[in-house]
Parts: C-alpha cells; structure tokens; sequence
C-alpha cells in the first residue's frame, strides 16, 4: 500500500438522529415501557389521582392523566429534551434518588419514537399550555384549555421504527403487558386512587386505600382479605412491611412472592428467597407462599441507577434486609394463628391440660425405640372425639360434633414431638458406647463453636482428636435416634435455620411411621393434642388434618340437609 494511499476508516461517530434513536430504544420498547414511564412521572408529581388510556393494547395510542404539580410554560418547553428533570441536579443527588424517575430519558426517548402531546397547568389559576413533538422534532407549544395537572398523549408508536414495530405483539399481549406494569405502581401506591380503561372501556378501579385492601383489588387471584395478614420489622435507615397470604394460599410458582423497594417493584432473589425462609415449616415443599414485600430504605443505602427500567438495585446491607423480611414473614403468622373452626372449639373446652402425662398405647416396636414424646393429657371434660379407625395405615379418622376429621398420623406426631424439643429442658444421660465419627475442618471450626450450644439442645459432644468427635450423651428423648441420624444432626449445625432443621428432622425420624399400627386410646389421644397445636402442619408444611363437615359429605352423595329428611 503506497503511503500517500488514504486507509480505510473502520470507526465512525453516529450521526445524532441514528444515537437518540439508539439511547431511545433502550428506555421505550414496548407500549408498557410508555405506561411505566409516564405513571412513575404522574406519581412523583404528587398526584392523588392517575387515570390510564389504552388503545389497541398501546399500540395506538397511551393516554395517562392526573391532577399533579403540573408544568408551566417554561417546563413544556424543556422537559421533552434530552436529560431533563426536575429530580436531580448533581452527581451527588444521585446517591439519594427519592423518586421513581430521574434521569430525564422518558419524555425525550418517548419523543424520537411518536408523536406526542402533552397539555399541562402547574395550578387551577394558571392557563395551560400544550406541546406537539413528532419523532423528536418541535412541531408547537400554545396556550390550551386545562386544570391542574398533566396529560400526557402518545400516539403513532415507532412509527419511524419499522424493524422495532414489526416485533410487537398482538394488542391483547401488549394491553396484558401494559395492565401488570400499572398493577405494580398501583399496589405499592395504594394512597393514590387509578383507574385503567382499554378501547374505552374502565378495566379496573382503584380507589384509595388500605395496603391489603390495595393489594386484594388489584391481584387477578380474587385474594380475601381474611387471609392476609401485615406485619414489619424495622432495622438501620429501613422498615420492611409484608402483607402476606396464609400458607393455604400456596402456590406452584413464585410469581405472587413481589418484592418493592421504595415503591419500585424488582427482581431480588435473595428477599424472595428470604420470603420461603420466613414461611419454612408452613409450606410444603415445591408449593410457594404469597407474599408482597414492601422496602422503605434511606435512599443512600441502596443504588437504582444501573438498570434502564430501574428494575434492579444494589444494597449495601443485603444480609440485613434477608434477615429483616424473614422476621416480618414469622411475625405476620405468628400473629394469626393457623386455627381453624374445629380447633376454635377445641381450645375453648380445653383450658388446663395436664402436663406431664405420657402418650399412652404405642406399639410394642414404637415403645423399644425409647421414649417418643411428653404431652399434656386431656382433662375428662375435654371435647367428645370418637375413633372411627384407622385408613391405609396412616389416616387415623375421628367424628367431632359435626365433623369428620381425617388425621395424617405421621405428620401430627411429628408436629407434637418437634413443639415438645423446642421447649423442654433435656435431661441428659452419659451413653455407654460414645458415637465417634470424623469431620472436615470447615465443620471441625463450626463444631467447636457450637459445641455448647448443641448440649443446650440435647447432644454432648466433646473432641475425640485432630478432626474427631464423640457423641458422649444424650437427652432421654433423642435416645432413639439412630446413629447415622445423629451424626447428621450434629454435621448440619450452623447452617442457615440449622436449629429449626434440626428439631424438625429429629421429630421426623422419632414420631409414628407409616403403616405403624396405632391403638384406639393412643389414637384420641393424638388427635386430642393435634387440634391443641397452633400450627396445624408438620415441620415440613404438610397439613396435619382435613376435616368433612356433615353437611358436605350429605352433598357428595346428593343427599339432602338432615333437616329435610324429616
């Protein structure tokens, strides 16, 4: 190549037009992005009132009205432009974002890819005045009829994006996609009231308030209110409110587990997982709680700009926060008992058991494996439960007043025995034969650090060497654990909730098995402690028992209403 010869230029800069086009993609790609856009902005104007207008799912035209701080002349002007807000000023203010807007991308990406109106007055006193922008250029501002507040139009969406418009969906998807994000800004808004219309039509209407109320209005799950329950817990520069369903509302999913930081639904894995964590022990595995997180953290503790969609947030704390939402979620059930109409009963009539008495009756093999549990005895005046007989080999069926109760064996000894661990007093017995077995030195750390903490539950452990230990006693109702069971007690201490994990698999392993033959006294007697239970479900979620009333076992066979038999 002769050196006078030009080289080619590989590197060139974006003409203007192509690069807002490009910045404009990022922040609007769908009608839905619009609606977020545009909601965020009303709510951060202080409206108290947003309504929404769809046409052909967005793909016409989006319409958002409300009765904000609105906008003057001067601000019309500007506020379409590239990077204008009113939200923040410096590079500092971006370490304490209290809004949900504040980078000034939505009016102005919105700009390049529609034709968009938008008519505001900043009060009742002052004219309004309405812009027209068509792809990113200025076509008017003028004076317009108007109230206080702001509507804002866009219509004729990418219609200078053909390979962008081509990719849309149906107007049913879009219009699907446009009805969530306004779900979102309205359940972590219940204060401001929202009304939805598609094609004209009002989908969804949303007056003010409360947060449960809210939340049972806007969910498509037809959610009662009498079975939610709120709570919250407060830490450092936070406060953390979940308004979460009784584990009856389980699901397959975790699409009803939503977490809101300052009001900004995001994706954050660890507080959904802290979620499950709070409602271990109330759901079975593979079924999921409902539950709506809601996050007020000092802005200076948390970082949103990262994400276009503001969808994801950094922490500082993380760890704080997971522990916070997990006390909230137990609080919130402790607070509402999982008691039903047959235990209502139940613990009205039994108001003093005895404690102390042994559960009487086992079988010959179940009373070789040691003690199985203490419980309190039911005083002669307790509730009239007559044993119907044993199903299967594991349902134990009753007749209480007027209903039939079917009682999973297993799964309500196993509830019995892991209340009964986690308060008694172990007393504890020197075992003739020490279990001895070896351990990593991750473990050897953690066992040394719990080491007393385990004799508090039940286990004395002491070192047998460089990475051994011996099982040295134990609590008289662990002595028919099998070793392998309490060596696998001991290797899982210090793991997240190990104390829970650990009372609820030595339950499991000492309570009544499947296909264990249950006596008719030991039977009423295990149903007479399972309806005292707070919780009615086994350690792992499983429900202890469902009961049939008279009246639904007369409908399963088409037989009338004892009264009209008569």
């Amino acid at each position: 190549m002769s050196e006078t010869q030009p080289r080619s230029r590989r590197i060139r800069i974006l003409r203007d037009e192509v690069f807002r086009k490009i910045a404009a993609g990022e922040v609007i790609d769908r009608p839905h992005s619009i609606v977020r856009e545009l909601l965020d902005n009303a709510i951060d104007s202080g409206a108290s009132a947003i309504d929404v207008f769809l046409e052909a799912g967005g793909l016409s035209r989006v319409r958002v009205v409300d009765d904000g701080a609105g906008m003057s002349r001067e601000d019309l002007e500007l506020c379409w432009k590239s990077h204008a807000t009113s939200k923040i000023e410096s590079e500092d203010d971006l370490l304490r974002v209290s809004t949900l807007g504040f980078r000034g991308e939505a009016l102005s990406s919105i700009a390049v890819c529609s034709r968009l109106s938008i008519a505001s007055s900043p009060s009742a006193d002052e004219p309004a005045h309405r812009l027209e922008v068509l792809g990113g250029a200025f076509l008017g501002l003028e004076a317009c009829e108007g109230r206080r507040g702001t509507i804002v139009d866009v219509g004729e969406l990418f219609y200078n994006f053909p390979a962008r418009r081509k990719f849309l969906r149906s107007a049913s998807a879009e219009s699907s996609l446009c009805r969530a994000v306004f779900v979102d800004r309205a359940m972590s808004h219940p204060s401001v009231a929202f009304r939805l219309f598609a094609d004209a039509t009002l989908k969804l209407s949303l007056p003010q308030a409360a947060p449960i109320d809210r939340i049972t209005l806007c969910s498509s799950q037809q959610l009662d209110a009498r079975m939610l329950c709120s709570s919250a817990a407060d830490g450092s520069g936070y406060r953390v409110e979940v308004v979460a369903g009784r584990p009856e509302l389980r699901r397959r999913d975790r699409k009803l587990i939503q977490i809101f930081v300052n009001r900004r639904r995001v994706s954050e894995f660890s507080l959904m997982q802290a979620v499950e964590y709070g409602f271990s022990g109330f759901m079975p595995g593979g079924w999921y709680p409902i539950a709506f997180v809601f996050v007020e953290i000092d802005p200076g503790l948390i970082d949103f700009n990262i994400h276009p969609a503001k969808k994801e947030v950094r922490f500082r704390s993380l760890s704080d926060l997971h522990s916070a939402v997990v006390s909230a979620v137990r609080a919130g059930l402790a607070e509402k008992p999982q008691v039903n109409a047959v235990q209502d009963q139940v613990h009205r009539e039994v108001r003093s058991p005895i404690p102390g008495t042994r559960l009487p009756g086992l079988p010959e093999p179940l009373m070789d494996r040691g003690p199985v549990f203490v419980a309190p005895a039911l005083p002669a005046a307790g509730p009239d439960i007559r044993y119907l007989g044993q199903v299967f080999g594991v349902f134990l069926v009753f007749e209480l007043s007027d209903r039939l109760l079917i009682l999973d064996q297993h799964a309500a000894h196993e509830r019995i025995i892991y209340e009964h661990l986690g308060t008694r007093a172990p007393k504890m017995q020197e075992m003739l034969f020490p279990v001895s077995f070896d351990v990593s030195e991750e473990e050897e750390a953690r066992l040394d650090r719990f080491q007393e903490e385990l004799g508090g539950l039940g286990i004395g452990l002491r070192r047998a060497g460089s990475r051994t230990f011996e099982i040295t006693a134990l609590a008289d109702d662990l002595r028919a654990l099998r070793e392998d069971t309490l060596v696998e007690l001991v290797r899982g201490i210090g793991a997240e909730q190990w104390r829970s994990t650990f009372r609820a698999t030595a339950a499991c392993r000492l309570a009544i098995k499947e296909g264990d033959v249950v006596d008719a006294v030991t039977a009423r007697e295990l149903c007479a402690q399972a309806l005292l239970l707070t919780v009615p479900r086994c350690p792992h979620g499983r429900p202890i028992w469902h009961e049939l009333s008279e009246e639904g076992l007369r409908k399963l066979v088409d037989r009338p209403p004892r009264d009209a038999d008569r």
